[in-house]
């Protein structure tokens, strides 16, 4: 008769271990940014993480500015975020000043890896963007380049071993 009555108490604690285990995972990335971070991988870039502003579409901003459009294109894969996503992610992050503080770019690397982030007052001046100021606070953060002789050696190396063909892709970001 006992061991009928320890049940639901085994069963009670099988269920608190398991809301604990969930409760410990990190929160999971929103659908656009786990998107941008794979294109990121495969193409060689970074991910600028936008804090958008209510009312202010910096991307488009950015795409505009002379100086910046062409290295935000090969450099980077740009996620705009708003709302509770933005909200969610930053203070996941950590970034306390981004919560009050919009517009803000964060930069990631291709794992989700947050490198740096930046404040409005950093790449605004009187309120309008400074393409050559958050240019040079971003080209530290480009990727290396890849060198293309060893990346085709290694795969022609790999598909010699499984007798499989190469297929070189040549791509660009427009």
């Amino acid at each position: 008769m006992r061991a009928l009555s320890l049940v639901p108490v085994a069963l009670m604690l099988g269920a608190w271990a398991t809301a604990q285990t969930v409760e410990s995972k990190p929160a999971s990335l929103p659908p656009e940014l786990t998107k941008a971070l794979a294109k990121a991988t495969v193409h060689n870039q970074r991910v600028l993480a936008i804090f958008a502003a209510e009312g202010r579409d910096l991307h488009a901003e950015m795409k505009k500015d002379k100086a910046l459009s062409r290295p935000l294109l090969y450099e980077f894969e740009t996620v705009t975020l708003q709302g509770d996503t933005a909200h969610q992610l930053a203070v996941q992050w950590k970034l306390p000043d981004v919560l009050q503080q919009r517009p803000a770019v964060a930069v990631l690397d291709q794992t989700g890896k947050l490198l740096t982030s930046m404040l409005p007052d950093q790449f605004l001046a009187d309120g309008k963007l400074d393409g050559k100021k958050l240019l040079e606070r971003l080209q530290p953060h480009f990727c290396p380049p890849v060198d293309a002789e060893q990346k085709l050696a290694a795969a022609i190396a790999e598909a010699k071993k499984s007798g499989r063909s190469v297929f070189v892709r040549f791509d660009a970001p427009w």
